[in-house]
């Protein structure tokens, strides 16, 4: 085991305003090898927690880690195969500590009405006790690899087994569909996602009882229905066939389409190949057989024409998705309806399927800007006309929308119509109660 006293010095270590939870071992004999090479994993494990939570996962270096937590790159190596171990072993125990705590807020309650509650409540309010475990473990394990995301799902799995193993020994025993609970899981962790990435904790502790509320509200008894309605087949219907699809690239070149569409189309298929950091405006000239001056008179440069290319597929699809909604017979089918739409449109569209995939925006104030607008535009299409609810509960079953959605349409197209009811009951419920949002989609299917 590397010595207490070698940690290297070649600069200053990163700026961490926090301090240290665990301090240096002072010299000298009197402690085991077991516990040294304890007590410095600790301090590893704090390092790691207090840099990437200021520093994000990307800066994150070894030589940053040793310094701060003082030990050796010897030591670090005898503990760790690498920064990505040490970060994956740190998000493990944060997930571990964190199922402990959940686990022991409602192992000693008597009242089972209060258990699932219980669990809910020190998930958010545990959010806000270590905010930057939660840094690490809710916003940096997403964004730092395949391996962390793979531990990312399979944290939130976990908690929603402890939820749904919570909810099924009540009495009545509601038996919740796992979609449903992981619904619910990414919807409470988008919304402390969001809040820890705008510094507004304060704020998410007053929302813990909204959050627990609507959780527990798509928990009804009746849900267990959503397991038939998901797969219950529904009449063709002209408002959700598959995109027409516009005549290739070299067919556009000789028509009289104007030149702005078919660099978009070219855009869109480039990118929907290869992603948006392979795209070039010469790339795109050059397979459009547009000259620099056409290019130049419609786009400022490959990242406008990027992002004019996901409005216009994005306004398609919901423009598909409004044209369905008006076809249902009531307000509340009519989301259930454009949900279906938009999730056939976007299985069968490539291009939105990668932007959706890979949240595939550029990394700039107009691609965060581009990415917000989709959102709200969502937003706005689903719940205008629905009866108005809090904006964090709004905001909670958008986040479950979207989480649901990209599992499990976007990573798997042949599944869009196996949760389509899903979707749209975890947008009905919170505002028209679970009866009734259940009662507006069986009312469509049958149409």
């Amino acid at each position: 085991m590397g010595s207490e006293a070698s940690a290297r010095s070649a600069g200053p270590a990163p700026t961490v305003r926090a301090s240290r939870p665990l301090s240096k071992l002072p010299p000298g004999p009197g402690m085991a090898a077991r516990d040294v090479a304890a007590h410095q994993l600790g301090r590893i494990h704090s390092a790691t927690v207090e840099i990437v939570a200021q520093q994000g996962y990307k800066a994150l270096k070894v030589r940053d880690v040793v310094r701060y937590a003082e030990v050796s790159t010897r030591a670090f190596y005898e503990l760790f195969g690498s920064k990505e171990d040490c970060f994956l072993q740190t998000y493990d125990l944060i997930s571990r500590r964190a199922s402990q705590r959940i686990i022991a807020a409602q192992a000693s309650e008597p009242d089972w009405r209060k258990r699932p509650e219980l669990a809910l409540e020190e998930f958010v309010q545990g959010v806000g006790r270590k905010p930057r475990d939660a840094r690490l473990a809710l916003v940096e394990a997403y964004a730092a690899g395949i391996a962390s995301l793979e531990r990312a799902w399979r944290t939130e799995r976990v908690f929603g087994a402890m939820l749904a193993e919570a909810l099924a020994r009540t009495p009545s025993g509601v038996v919740v569909p796992p979609l449903v609970i992981e619904g619910i899981v990414s919807g409470v962790i988008h919304v402390a996602r969001d809040r820890l990435l705008t510094d507004k904790m304060t704020q998410l502790e007053s929302e813990s009882v909204e959050l627990v509320g609507w959780s527990l509200g798509l928990a009804d008894p009746l849900v267990i229905e959503l397991m038939r309605l998901d797969h219950q087949l529904r009449r063709p219907d002209a408002a959700l066939e598959p995109p027409v699809t516009l005549p290739a690239a070299d067919e556009l070149s000789s028509s009289k389409i104007a030149d702005r569409a078919l660099i978009l189309k070219v855009t869109a298929e480039m990118a929907a190949e290869k992603g948006y950091a392979q795209l070039t405006a010469p790339r795109v000239r050059a397979t459009a057989r547009v000259s620099r001056s056409k290019f130049e008179a419609y786009f400022d440069g490959i990242e406008d024409c990027y992002l004019n290319a996901v409005d216009q597929y994005a306004g398609e699809a919901f423009a598909r998705a409004a044209h369905a909604q008006s076809t249902a017979q009531s307000e509340a089918g009519g989301v259930y309806r454009a949900i279906v739409a938009l999730c056939e449109h976007v299985a069968a569209d490539p291009f939105l399927a990668r932007v959706c995939l890979d949240n595939d925006f550029p990394a700039s104030v107009d691609g965060a800007n581009s990415r917000r607008n989709l959102v709200a535009a969502l937003t706005d299409l689903l719940m205008n006309g629905l009866p108005a609810m809090s904006p964090t509960m709004c905001e909670a079953s958008m986040g479950a929308l979207w989480s649901l959605f990209h599992h499990h349409i976007i990573r798997n197209r042949a599944m869009h119509s196996q949760v389509s009811a899903t979707l749209g009951y975890i947008v009905l419920a919170p505002t028209i109660g679970a009866s009734a949002a259940l009662a507006a989609i069986r009312a469509e299917q049958e149409q």
